[in-house]
């Protein structure tokens, strides 16, 4: 394409150039027989004036003078009477030529004394100059003179000039192309570099830079570019920082951040949004097909028509359940003019589930306390009424009271163990210990109460371990806990305790063969004052808290805990020490 311009524009200015040299050509060539021919009528008519005494117009039969004046002369002699009528001619008979009084010559030096034409000559096959002069006397006017000299010499002198112009022009054509094909070569490489280059920057490579040799003009040109490349190279670096600081901010976000365009389509997310809305693509999307619930919908036509931001709170049942916090706000890039939202979504299960424990907590710290108050209070009314002087009631109502007092404190001990262990209070200290020794002290406690319920009590170390890292205690507590349980709801049958390992993990098991949990309950067990049976839960004494310690505790030392169940045949509890 860039060779076809430059094959035009020198094809143009050779015909520009050309069409001068031709109106030139003409000009010049014509100048130059005009004054050739101008100077020849001069020197004829001068010559003519040198002969015009040895000319007679008295007769005809002058032909051998006019051939002898031809001879000194050069040129052809006629010499014409004032009628017209040829008396003498150098080159023809005159009594057989016509008369010439009305040709352009004698007519001209009839008016104007001297008169000059060219005529070409069909015979000869060249221009003639004839230059004819009137000849007058003191008798009147005599007749004319006329002399005729071929024009071969001009016009070879013409075309002589005419040549060497054409050289000239060839050779200035010759030397204008060559200059332009070296310039046009030249011009050609710095454009393909400038293009080159330009092409470079078009698919992002910024990195390169312009150089031009011997360019002229064209090295401003490579200037602005390469200056051009090298902010659009900090612009994008810049840019590109700025995208990363971004993606690094909307990655950082624990909230699903959300930015929806004036069309609700979604622009941009951040990588928080697929743990809320699910891993499916989000870009592009409606917002009403990835969050779908009409109180979001709503707050987002409320944003809309307000033109300001909005709150709300909803629950969320794919893919999770979660309750969720959204805030609205509307984007704007020009004055008031809407462009879009930026919602931010935080997850509040958490924070719902911390408050229906909370709420739990106190129903239920409530109720384990209503009872046993109640008793306290109706038992205390009925001594003070008179039932003191009975002394066999007295004593059962005062035991009742005791009983009930004592279970107040075990519950107010068991919420006191657990807030020192929530707070920090209580701390694991772990050394190493012999899990023999931890085992003898629960048989040496329960060993007892077991027999008394019907229930063999034995210890198993499978693992044969014999020193591990654990506090004491802390280990102590725990393990009784769970045997005290296995006891409780073991009506026949026995209790197991001790320590196993399974491939890399090695683990405390309490195992036993008692009624067994259904397993719709055993995700709550563990939970404060929850019992899968109430009624006998409390006939026993317990308070709730008890497998909820066992699970701080446990966690506290950087355990699992592991429930099995099978309703009649027993449950199995875990402890994962790896």
């Amino acid at each position: 394409m860039r060779r076809n311009i430059f094959k035009r524009i020198f094809l143009l200015y050779a015909v520009v150039i050309l069409a001068a040299v031709f109106i030139v050509e003409v000009y010049i060539t014509s100048s130059v027989r005009e004054n050739y021919v101008a100077d020849l009528r001069k020197n004829l008519l001068i010559q003519i004036t040198l002969i015009r005494g040895r000319v007679s117009f008295a007769g005809p039969g002058i032909d051998p003078l006019c051939g002898q004046l031809k001879q000194e002369t050069g040129a052809r002699v006629t010499v014409i009477a004032a009628s017209g009528r040829v008396l003498g001619d150098s080159d023809h008979d005159s009594s057989l030529m016509d008369n010439h009084l009305h040709r352009t010559e004698v007519e001209q030096a009839s008016l104007f004394d001297s008169g000059m034409t060219i005529r070409h000559s069909a015979t000869l096959q060249y221009d003639l100059l004839y230059v004819a002069r009137k000849i007058s006397s003191n008798a009147g006017d005599e007749g004319f003179i006329r002399l005729a000299v071929p024009l071969r010499d001009v016009d070879r002198a013409v075309n002589l000039l005419r040549m060497k112009m054409i050289f000239v022009v060839v050779l200035v054509l010759l030397t204008t192309w060559i200059f332009s094909v070296w310039q046009t070569d030249h011009l050609r490489r710095l454009l393909n570099q400038i293009a080159a280059f330009s092409k470079s920057l078009s698919k992002g490579d910024l990195e390169k830079r312009l150089f031009l040799k011997d360019a002229g003009e064209f090295n401003e040109i490579a200037e602005n570019l390469t200056a051009m490349s090298v902010t659009l190279q900090g612009m994008m670096t810049r840019n590109e920082e700025e995208k990363n600081r971004l993606n690094v901010i909307l990655k950082s976000i624990p909230d699903a951040l959300l930015i929806i365009d004036a069309k609700g389509s979604i622009t941009l997310t951040s990588s928080s949004a697929r743990e809320f809305f699910g891993n499916v693509p989000m870009t592009g999307m409606q917002f009403v097909d990835v969050v779908r619930n009409h109180e979001f919908s709503g707050l987002m036509e409320e944003v809309r028509a307000n033109l300001s931001a909005g709150m709300t709170e909803f629950r969320l049942d794919h893919p999770v359940e979660r309750y969720i916090s959204v805030r609205v706000s509307p984007l704007f890039y020009r004055g008031r003019e809407l462009s879009g939202f930026v919602a931010v979504f935080h997850d509040m299960t958490q924070v719902e589930k911390l408050e229906q424990v909370r709420k739990d907590f106190v129903a239920n710290v409530s109720h384990e306390l209503k009872t046993p108050i109640t008793a306290i209070s109706g038992f205390a009314d009925t001594l003070l009424e008179g039932a003191a002087e009975d002394r066999e009631n007295a004593v059962r109502f005062i035991q009742m009271i005791k009983s009930n007092s004592e279970r107040i404190n075990s519950l107010v001990d068991d919420l006191m163990t657990i807030s020192k262990i929530e707070l920090g209070v209580i701390r694991v200290d772990k050394k190493m210990i012999d899990p023999d020794q931890v085992f003898g002290s629960l048989m040496d406690l329960f060993r007892d109460r077991a027999a008394a319920r019907g229930l063999s009590l034995a210890v198993r170390n499978s693992a044969g371990i014999k020193e591990l890292s654990a506090d004491r205690d802390r280990l102590m507590q725990i393990l009784t806990n769970l045997v005290d349980n296995a006891i409780k709801f073991t009506e026949t049958g026995r209790v197991t305790v001790g320590i196993d390992r399974l491939g890399d993990r090695v683990f405390f098991f309490v195992e036993d063969t008692g009624i067994g949990v259904p397993a719709k309950f055993l995700p709550r067990l563990g939970e404060r004052f929850y019992r899968v049976d109430p009624a006998r839960s409390r006939k026993m004494g317990g308070t709730g808290l008890g497998l909820a310690i066992v699970k701080h505790l446990v966690k506290a030392h950087g355990w699992t805990m592991e429930m099995e169940s099978t309703p009649g045949k027993g449950t199995t509890v875990r402890i994962c020490l790896s």
